[in-house]
């Protein structure tokens, strides 16, 4: 590090060289890649942006510049939570009303950082006081005496629409990661939450997660314990859903377990047998989140409760442990065609979905389709029957082994081997149960995880070979 100088984010001056600055990495975006076409450059390049923390007072945004493959090894070697050294950036004073603004943190400095390839570097802070960093991470980034309650949130969301709030909440569900393709053809991941305060007793809120690290990061939090201090979260009017919610925005820092006191006034706030279930019913929660575990007279008692409103569908999570008695893999109809965007059914003898809000459906692109396993499974145990289950996509390729392409290159020998496998074994199921509709008279059984049980499965008397209890 000769000829640099550490400095604080704080004593930082404008065209500062040679700046040797020490930080934790607070937030971070994704990688992006940019054709640039000028008399000067031309060509791909990426973008990575991130913003650092030095102290309990002190933040700044960094942009990196270079080839894709520099930028995207960069992202991928230093997360949210790296104590990082940024030796010789360029220091920018940022410009008032500058509309770029908008898509960063707000953070403290009157300046940003620029890396470029071969100009400057970012490594790991290899010394002792990296714990000292690493401290800051709990912190709020300003003063929390503005912050919102989600009844005053609600009570005041025509007021507030496109606005950026602060608030304090409690996880009560964690979705499971989703690979999905974006109408210009990126592919991202996105995990689903819902979280409440305590103070809007009638309802959670849900969000979602974009960034990678984020999602990453979230794979550790726990449902009724996990506390989220949100900074700048936009609240939007969701056209999909035709509902105002809160949106995380590139502009949205996150601090995790915050160290304030209302941390524990929040987690206070849930009661620890309360069940949160996700209003969206195609949301699917992490499995590891789904331990409550229900006999099939159960499952069925409950899809036949009546719900509270008109409008309102049963659906819960549940950990099942039955037999197999029945699944159609030497049917010609298991190895489906989907839309690679929106995931509908190809009908046979269709090149596209008929979906017209998807850009292959509506004939904006040119059709985009996978191949997908889709199997109908009979399962049992000492209290009755569940008829016409339904294990597809990611988890029927766990459970089978395979992908639908090598599935459908099997003869029926093959499948009729791998049948044998499953009939009357004992597994332990996570399922996803949705109760009839107006629109759907009958009840969906979803599989999300099969796993065969280990034997002391078998002692728990949920296969005794009695009769049924009708």
């Amino acid at each position: 590090m000769a000829g640099v100088y550490r400095q604080s984010l704080m004593s930082l001056q404008e065209n500062t060289q040679n700046a040797l600055i020490i930080g934790i990495i607070i937030s971070s975006s994704n990688p992006r890649v940019f054709e640039m076409e000028s008399p000067h450059r031309s060509g791909t390049r990426g973008v990575w942006t991130f913003t650092l923390r030095d102290s309990e007072n002190d933040t700044i945004n960094v942009t990196v510049w270079g080839s894709v493959q520099y930028v995207n090894n960069l992202a991928k070697m230093f997360q949210i939570g790296s104590v990082v050294d940024v030796i010789n950036p360029k220091v920018i004073a940022r410009k008032i009303g500058d509309k770029n603004e908008i898509f960063v943190p707000t953070v403290s400095s009157p300046y940003s950082l620029t890396v470029n390839e071969n100009a400057a570097l970012i490594q790991e802070h290899e010394y002792s006081d990296r714990s000292d960093y690493e401290e800051l991470l709990r912190l709020p980034i300003r003063n929390i005496s503005n912050l919102r309650c989600l009844s005053s949130i609600m009570e005041n969301l025509e007021a507030l629409l496109n606005q950026f709030v602060d608030i304090v909440l409690v996880v009560t569900f964690i979705g499971e990661c989703r690979t999905i393709r974006t109408k210009d053809g990126r592919t991202l991941i996105t995990r689903d939450f819902e979280a409440t305060d305590g103070s809007y007793t009638q309802d959670t809120v849900a969000f979602k997660l974009w960034d990678n690290d984020w999602v990453q990061r979230s794979e550790n939090w726990e449902p009724k314990n996990t506390v989220i201090l949100l900074t700048d979260a936009q609240i939007i009017f969701d056209k999909y859903k035709k509902k105002t919610s809160l949106m995380i925005v590139r502009k949205t820092l996150i601090t995790e377990n915050p160290n304030v006191p209302q941390t524990t006034e929040v987690r206070k706030s849930i009661k620890p047998d309360s069940e949160y279930m996700p209003h969206d019913p195609y949301v699917i929660p992490k499995n590891d989140c789904i331990t409550n575990i229900m006999t099939i007279m159960e499952i069925t008692e409950k899809v036949n409760q009546k719900p509270s409103g008109t409008n309102d569908r049963v659906q819960f999570m549940t950990l099942l442990y039955a037999q197999i008695t029945e699944m159609n893999l030497e049917n010609n109809d298991v190895v489906v065609t989907r839309c690679a965007l929106c995931k509908r059914i190809i009908i046979k003898g269709d090149d596209s979905c008929r979906n017209l809000e998807c850009p292959c459906g509506n004939g904006r692109r040119d059709p985009e389709n996978i191949k997908t396993i889709y199997l109908r499974i009979n399962l049992k145990d000492k209290t009755g029957y569940l008829v016409g289950c339904r294990l597809t996509g990611a988890p029927a390729e766990l459970a089978l082994g395979c992908d639908a392409e090598e599935f459908g290159a099997m003869t029926l020998g093959e499948r009729d081997i791998m049948k044998a496998k499953f009939f009357l074994k004992q597994f332990d199921i996570k399922l996803q149960v949705l109760g009839p509709s107006q629109t759907f008279p009958r009840a969906l059984y979803n599989i999300l995880s099969m796993n065969p049980c280990n034997e002391n499965y078998s002692e728990n008397n949920f296969f005794d070979g009695e009769p049924f209890d009708y």
